[in-house]
């Protein structure tokens, strides 16, 4: 979803410390909490942080603990200008660090006996996004629940998990009726697109049908007609620049590229378009 919206003239932050699953996870990277070295994971010659996607590593403790704390302090201030904040929950399961003494996002394949497998429950993640909803009074926040199973825990396990997460949500969205919203992809994959064909080989993520599917329903129910008018002009414009045409097409599809940007820059729209032109001018330059 976030890689859909950076394709549209909008100022968007995407999953800025990597993937986080469970909702305290996303909060505990949402907030101003200071980042310690004792926290970091050796991982070979490496060092990952247990509140960081993997993506995420250092070579030496100090200098990767900088780095994570300039991540998050460029992603706070992102959170402070932002307008709309969309918000997934993954699975009400996490994992406390014995070592630490607190939960943690990610275990980073350490020792299994280091760490307790638990559940939140609807009424700790209620209270603590209430407590951030207060913080932040200015966001729009959409919360939703991610159609991806985790089939780890088990499924009649994952069916509760959900359950949770789904009664948090419509908890937080009734008590702030102004604030949040709820937008039920969740529903859309496991009741709209019950088939089969809709999931990938592992049966348990969506194909790229039924993430478009959700994607246009999420620009249905959120975008204003003009936003919804810019979408399809530049949906149309990406899938220009994504086709790969024969090397003795090159020539051929520069030229195309180029009148494309000639007509976004004729156009004289009030609508920032640096974001497009720029991906234009990227491809132009790969046919060079």
């Amino acid at each position: 979803m976030g890689q859909r919206l950076d394709h549209l003239p909008l100022v968007v932050s995407n999953q800025a410390l990597g993937t986080l699953f469970h909702p305290m996870s996303i909060l505990r990277g949402l907030s101003p909490d200071v980042l310690q070295e004792s926290d970091l994971y050796p991982q070979g010659n490496l060092y990952v942080h247990p509140d960081f996607h993997s993506q995420f590593m250092g070579k030496t403790p100090a200098d990767f603990l900088s780095e994570l704390i300039q991540i998050k302090s460029r992603t706070l201030e992102f959170l402070s200008e932002s307008n709309f904040v969309v918000i997934t929950w993954g699975t009400a399961f996490y994992y406390e660090d014995q070592v630490l003494g607190r939960a943690i996002a990610n275990c980073h394949k350490q020792a299994a006996s280091r760490f307790i497998k638990k559940q939140s429950t609807v009424e700790e993640i209620s209270l603590a996004y209430e407590q951030f909803f207060q913080e932040n009074p200015l966001q729009k926040i959409i919360l939703s629940v991610s159609p991806v199973r985790h089939t780890r825990d088990g499924i009649p396990e994952n069916a509760v998990s959900k359950a949770i997460l789904r009664v948090a949500a419509d908890t937080l969205a009734k008590k702030f009726p102004d604030q949040v919203s709820y937008f039920p992809a969740y529903e859309i994959l496991m009741d709209e697109l019950r088939d089969y064909r809709f999931y990938q080989s592992d049966m348990v993520h969506p194909t790229e049908q039924a993430v478009e599917y959700i994607y246009k329903r999420f620009k249905q129910t959120h975008f204003e007609d003009d936003l919804l008018d810019i979408a399809k002009k530049w949906e149309e414009m990406m899938r220009t620049m994504e086709h790969r045409p024969h090397p003795l097409q090159y020539a051929q599809h520069r030229e195309i590229l180029l009148r494309l940007r000639k007509e976004i820059e004729d156009a004289k729209s009030s609508i920032d378009s640096s974001k497009i032109l720029a991906k234009i001018d990227q491809q132009i330059l790969a046919l060079s």
